[in-house]
């Protein structure tokens, strides 16, 4: 009888952590079914006035899931009014018969504009094709 409600309680714990690590959330598996996909930009942070040619950082916060890894963010044009940023990340494709846990995480990647060409006003802040604002060129 013991070992009997002892399989009871262990069954479903055993059940939960299968279930949690199916898909760890700091590496997506590698299975050949694998695909790079725009990041879930949440916010941009920048500073509010900068120079025309001193470095400037962007900070940019992003939702990441479970089946998601290498994030990175490139450079796609720059030029002396506006920075366009794409921020991307490899997707496993699960199998049908697999969830992912649900999670939420925010995460930051930052990107260092090195101020050239020198920045003109107004300096526009675009990631993966929205504007987050601009930047007063002091």
């Amino acid at each position: 009888m013991w070992k009997n409600d002892r399989m009871k309680t262990m069954l479903p714990a055993l059940a939960l952590a299968v279930a949690l690590t199916a898909c760890d959330p700091q590496e997506a598996p590698d299975n050949g079914r694998v695909e790079t996909d725009a990041i879930g930009v949440v916010d941009v942070n920048f500073p509010a006035t900068a120079s025309a040619s001193e470095p400037m950082i962007i900070a940019i916060r992003y939702s990441k899931t479970c089946n998601q890894s290498s994030e990175q963010i490139a450079l796609t044009a720059r030029t002396e009014t506006e920075l366009r940023l794409n921020g991307t990340a490899r997707h496993a494709k699960l199998p049908p018969n697999l969830a992912c846990t649900p999670i939420y995480i925010e995460k930051t990647i930052e990107y260092i504009d090195p101020g050239t060409p020198a920045r003109t006003n107004p300096f526009e802040i675009i990631v993966n094709g929205r504007s987050w604002g601009t930047v007063e060129v002091k």
